[in-house]
């Protein structure tokens, strides 16, 4: 897959956006990894962390549901479901793949 310009990326993060939205109502929903930081390559996919206020779907089942609103985007995209407890607890350790993502990320949608 060839490298998105930054046109291409936001129209599939805004129909990507509109499609979380309907499946979750999320909270926030950071971009991270290397389209976040300004270094995609030829293999790079959109990677999401999507936070909802809370949820009765185990952590699998969320990103089940995820992958299955996103199915139809013509890109490669990895994306979690965190509720905002566990993303906030996570996020709060000194060293985790949560506090990076808050730190380094950037946040594509908030409520």
């Amino acid at each position: 897959m060839a490298v998105l310009s930054a046109v291409e990326l936001e129209e599939q993060l805004q129909e990507m956006i509109r499609r979380l939205r309907v499946a979750f109502s999320p909270v926030a929903i950071y971009l991270f990894g290397s389209y976040a930081y300004g270094r995609p390559g030829a293999g790079s996919d959109v990677d999401l962390l999507v936070v909802v206020e809370e949820s009765p779907l185990d952590p699998f089942s969320r990103d089940a549901r995820a992958y299955r609103a996103l199915a139809e985007i013509p890109v490669p995209v990895d994306v979690q479901v965190y509720t905002r407890e566990e993303f906030e607890r996570r996020a709060s350790l000194p060293v985790s793949f949560e506090r990076t993502v808050r730190h380094k990320g950037r946040i594509v949608y908030a409520a």
